[in-house]
C-alpha cells in the first residue's frame, strides 16, 4: 500500500468518526427538543391554571374594593351627619347657656346693688 492510499484510509475514518460524532450530537438535540417541548406545554397547561386563579382572584379584589369603597363612603355620611348635628346642638345649647348665665350674673349684681352692697366699694 502506498502512502496515497494509507492517506484515504486514514481520510475516510476520520470522516467516520465525524460521522459518528455527528450523529450522537444530533440525537442529543432530537432528545433535548422533545424535552423542550414536553416542558413548554407542560409550563403552558399550568400558566393557563395560574391566569385563571389570577383572574378569579383579581375579579374578588374587584369586589372587596367595591366594598371597602361603599363603606367609607358611608362613614364619610355619618361623620358629615355628626358634625353637622354638633354643630347645631353647639348653636342651640351654648347660646342660650351663656345667656342665661349673663342674665343671672347681671340679675345677681342689680340685686346686690339693690341692697346696697356693693363688691366693687
Amino acid at each position: 500500500m502506498s502512502g496515497s492510499e494509507w492517506a484515504a484510509i486514514v481520510g475516510a475514518q476520520a470522516c467516520l468518526v465525524l460521522l459518528v460524532v455527528l450523529v450522537v450530537m444530533i440525537v442529543r438535540l432530537d432528545r433535548a427538543a422533545r424535552e423542550l417541548r414536553t416542558a413548554s406545554s407542560e409550563f403552558r397547561r399550568e400558566s393557563a391554571a395560574a391566569l385563571r386563579e389570577l383572574r378569579a382572584a383579581v375579579r374578588e379584589a374587584g369586589f372587596e374594593l367595591d366594598r371597602v369603597e361603599a363603606l367609607v363612603t358611608g362613614a364619610e355620611r355619618v361623620t358629615d351627619r355628626v358634625d353637622a348635628a354638633s354643630a347645631l346642638a353647639d348653636r342651640v345649647i351654648t347660646s342660650p347657656v351663656v345667656k342665661a348665665l349673663a342674665v343671672g350674673t347681671g340679675t345677681r349684681a342689680a340685686m346686690r346693688r339693690l341692697r346696697g352692697i356693693d363688691r366693687r366699694a
